[in-house]
Order: structure tokens, then sequence, then C-alpha cells
């Protein structure tokens, strides 16, 4: 599957107000598409983004859905949200975020991924949202369950935690590393120093024209300079902010499989409680008693003649319910655990090969923007060194030009 975002459009509508929408172009030879083998095109809003995005977060919750951008920086969403900046920065995060998608064996698969890239009448089918899922029912759950720990951690995840952390870790230090040279090599200094140059000229008369050329050539460098910074910028800084933010989704996912495996523990516990609970009805001994109130309170309904045998018998029949429905409930958390577990480390060899994927596509165009920027300005230096040498320690400069 391919997916290519392109040419964005400025709309004024009335009612929604104004908005951008971008041609999302896709070949695939999936057959569960209605075009499979041929390109399909549609044009989609960021809101229509954000749906897919929901949609697919609702229907796979172990799976590590691509974030998409504005949701992780809001230093990102700064300034005019219609300048071309800013549409140049959000149509390639849109870019990666059906990147990632196209390469997911299950996400590229979804009906819902099918509806976005090809329906013509999307803003009125896009009104069906799945069920949720016994992930999001659960939140009551988790909320309950958010500070207890796990009795048994798998170290197998344990291991995935601490990789994804310390990626994410490793990552925020190359961002604020690269911002701090990126500051460096804005090239304002480069322009300052041309300025300087240039006053320079109107003292040095008899090398004005040498003083002036080589100002202009600072300022041509520094242009370039600027020019590499800001591409830098948008391919490789904004390459790091993605993965960063892949790295809290994938920390997402690990959190919500333990939540798994923390219900079937504590359905589980409370079965084993439920079921020493009926051994000590049937059983009773004062040593198994933990309550002594209770075990007098039985005694003296004993001596007035109430029915032990008959409440005895009511207590078992509620404890047979209640350890049927626990077991049924273990079981099927049991299942879910293990069937949740087993997607997640798929996801997370997903995620191992999207991370080296795209840090290489990233240090790639780093070496790239590098490459151009070294070229230009050998180039613009080039110039400059016949007018120079032409300088005559008693003439000047003359009326050398470049």
């Amino acid at each position: 599957m391919t997916i290519i975002i392109d040419d964005p459009k400025k709309h004024q509508d009335p009612t929604a107000g104004t908005y951008v929408t971008y041609l999302i172009t896709t070949t695939t030879t999936l057959e569960t598409f209605r075009n499979s083998g041929q390109p399909c095109s549609v044009r989609r809003r960021f809101q229509d983004f954000v749906w897919l995005h929901n949609t697919l977060t609702m229907e796979y919750p172990a799976c590590i859905v691509p974030p998409l951008p504005d949701k992780h920086r809001l230093e990102y969403i700064k300034g005019d949200r219609f300048s071309f900046e800013f549409i140049t920065k959000r149509k390639l995060s849109l870019q990666w975020f059906m990147n990632r998608i196209s390469r997911h064996p299950i996400l590229q698969c979804s009906q819902s991924t099918r509806l976005f890239l090809e329906s013509n009448d999307f803003v009125t089918q896009s009104t069906y949202v799945p069920p949720t899922t016994s992930l999001i029912n659960s939140i009551g759950d988790t909320l309950v369950n958010a500070f207890v720990k796990l009795k048994k951690p798998d170290e197998k995840f344990e291991e995935m935690k601490d990789i994804v952390n310390r990626l994410e870790d490793n990552l925020n230090t190359i961002e604020r590393l690269y911002l701090r040279i990126n500051k460096r090599q804005r090239g304002k200094d480069y322009t300052n120093f041309a300025n300087s140059v240039q006053g320079l000229s109107a003292l040095e008369t008899n090398i004005r024209n040498s003083l002036h050329q080589f100002a202009e050539t600072c300022k041509a460098y520094s242009k370039v300079m600027k020019e590499m910074s800001e591409k830098e910028e948008l391919l490789f800084l904004n390459e790091i902010h993605e993965l960063i933010a892949y790295c809290h989704a994938a920390k997402d996912v690990l959190k919500a499989r333990d939540q798994k495996q923390l219900d079937f523990e504590e359905l589980s516990r409370y079965l084993d409680q439920a079921v020493l609970e009926k051994e000590r009805t049937l059983h009773p001994r004062f040593s198994d008693r933990g309550n002594i109130t209770e075990y007098v309170a039985d005694k003296i309904n004993e001596v007035r003649g109430i029915s032990m045998q008959q409440a005895k018998r009511e207590k078992l029949a509620r404890l047979e319910r209640k350890i049927d429905e626990l077991q049924n409930e273990v079981l099927r958390t049991s299942d879910e655990s293990a069937e949740f577990s087993s997607q997640v480390v798929e996801e997370f060899s997903l995620f191992q090969k999207t991370k080296l994927l795209e840090l290489k596509q990233g240090l790639l165009a780093y070496a790239d923007c590098h490459i151009d920027f070294f070229q230009k300005g050998m180039d613009i230096w080039e110039r400059i060194l016949p007018v120079l040498e032409s300088i005559d320690s008693e003439k000047g400069d003359g009326e050398v030009t470049m």
C-alpha cells in the first residue's frame, strides 16, 4: 500500500469557517479496497484524520496506533494555522501518520481505513463509530486499580517498557542538543559579519568593490545556512518529534496490557477468597475464623434455636453462584490477557522495525541537508576567490567584478 498526501487547499465555509483539505492518493493491491490496483484520490481535512485515529484506537486497543500531529506538542500549534510553514509541517506529519498505517498489517486492512481512503461520501459514512471495546469499558476498573501493582510482572514486557523509555530519553537528548546547535547555525552572525565588512568598505575606498562583494558572499552564505537549518527542522527535527510521540503510543499500549493482566490477577484473587470462604463454611474451625465476633454470633443463634443448617445451605448456594461467575470471568480475562499480550509482542516487533526505518530516513535527510549546504557553500566561496586574489597591494581592486 502506498499513500501520498499532497496539494493542501484552504477552504472558506459560512458554517464551518476556514479549514484546509489534503489530497490523499492511495495505490494498493489489497482486495478489501474497491479500487484495488488503481490509484484512488480523495480529499480530507484534519478532523477526518482525527476520526480515523480515534476509530482505530477503539477498534484495535492492542495495536500501537500511530499518533497524530498536534496531540503531543503544544509548541507545534503556535502561530498561524494557515501559514505555509504550518501547513507544510502538518502535511509532512500526516504523511508519516499514514505511512505507519500503510505498513501495519492490521490497521491497513481495517474497514475504517478503507472508508477513510476511498469513500466519496465520507461525511455521512463516518458518523458510524464502532462499539467501544472492553478496554474502554474497563476505564472505571482502571481508575480503581491505578495504584495496584502487578503481582507477577512479565519480564518480557518490563524489558519492552525499558527499551521504549530509554529510546524516548535519548530522543529527547538529541532534540535538546540539536536545538542548541541549530540556534548557533541560523546564520545571524554571518549577516552581522557581512554588515561590518560592508561598513569597512566606506573606509577602505581602494578595495571598496572587493569588500562589497565579500560582504555579499557572506550574506549568500548566511542565506544557504538558514535554508539548511529550516530544511533540517522540517525533515529531521519533526521526525524526532514524531518518534517521541510514537514512544508515547507504545507506552500506552503496554500500560493497557498491564491492565489486562491486573484484571486477571484481581479476579483470580477474588475467586481464591470465595473458594476459601466456601471451604471454611463447609468445614468450620475456630482457627480458620478471622472474626471471633462472627463465631460467637453463630453460637448465640444456635442457642436461640435458629436453623444453622438452613443458613449454611443458603450461604453455600450464594458462594457457589459467586464462584461460578468468578470462574467464568477468570477464564475470560485470562484469554483476553493472553490474546492482548500476544498482539503486543507483534506490535512491539513492528514498532522496532518502524523505529529503525524512520531513524534511517531522518539521519539520511540530515546528511543530505549538510551535503547540499556544503556544496552550495563551497561554490559561494570559490566565486569570491578571484576577486580577492586580484587585489593589488598598491592599486587596490580597480574595477574587478565577480
